[in-house]
């Protein structure tokens, strides 16, 4: 449950959502893309409360970016152009090769045309994940959600799909989830949930020195230990974040 929370998101800008797991990160997620509407409260997209938007002319300004990609049976380009099906070859390829992904598809036995099996079965999981960035990428989005984009590859992979990222979120109003915190550093702003509510914002070497929830959930993952929820939220935080873009009240 999300209570009392009040973010607002700078167009451009990319905000890491940071805490243990239950703390209301995939539950904000799952709002701003209107997988369900909130019952209190509004989300608002440059002023305009997104029910007063059609869903599906919503969603095509979001790309999406998950831990488990969503491929489905058909070819290579077929997966790619899913949000964009009336997509060039020339625009395809473009995309792949933002993120990374031009290099292994070309070593496929059909190229671009190679079929790929139900949830990609015939591709590694960092394969998936840049067919999944290279299809964010064509449907040129506002709005960017990565959600555990690299949590599931090896350290090796792990770094080929950062710099497809880097590319994808560029002049991107961007919001990511990541369990390892050292892959948010990048982020221009970290929200630490706890509970469904807001209990610090900042940079990473801002709320470092705090020595505040953010630090300790830090602190706790280079010890690999998980961090008690108790230990969290700051008495008598109040977290007011500037203004612009996305709101969420």
């Amino acid at each position: 449950m999300i209570r009392g929370l009040d973010l607002r998101i700078r167009p451009g800008e990319m905000i890491g959502l940071v805490g243990h797991s239950g703390s209301g990160k995939s539950t904000l997620v799952n709002l701003i893309c209107r997988f369900y509407d909130v019952s209190e409260g509004a989300i608002r997209v440059d002023g305009t409360d997104i029910r007063s938007l059609p869903v599906s002319e919503y969603r095509r300004h979001i790309g999406l970016v998950l831990q488990e990609p969503f491929l489905f049976f058909g070819t290579i380009a077929d997966n790619i152009a899913y949000g964009k099906p009336n997509a060039t070859r020339e625009e395809i390829i473009a995309a792949a090769r933002a993120a990374h992904a031009h290099e292994f598809i070309l070593r496929l036995p059909h190229g671009y045309d190679s079929l790929v099996g139900e949830r990609g079965q015939a591709l590694s999981g960092g394969e998936r994940q840049r067919i999944s960035i290279a299809r964010a990428l064509l449907i040129d989005p506002r709005i960017l959600i990565l959600d555990e984009a690299t949590s599931s590859v090896d350290t090796a992979t792990e770094k080929e799909i950062q710099k497809a990222l880097d590319n994808l979120v560029q002049g991107r109003t961007t919001i990511a989830i990541a369990h390892r915190l050292s892959t948010l550093r990048k982020a221009d702003r970290l929200v630490v949930m706890d509970r469904g509510k807001i209990v610090e914002v900042g940079g990473h070497e801002e709320l470092m020195m705090r020595q505040g929830a953010y630090y300790k959930l830090y602190q706790a993952q280079a010890r690999n230990v998980d961090a008690e929820a108790d230990d969290l939220e700051p008495a008598g935080t109040t977290i007011e974040a500037p203004v612009h873009d996305v709101a969420v009240q």
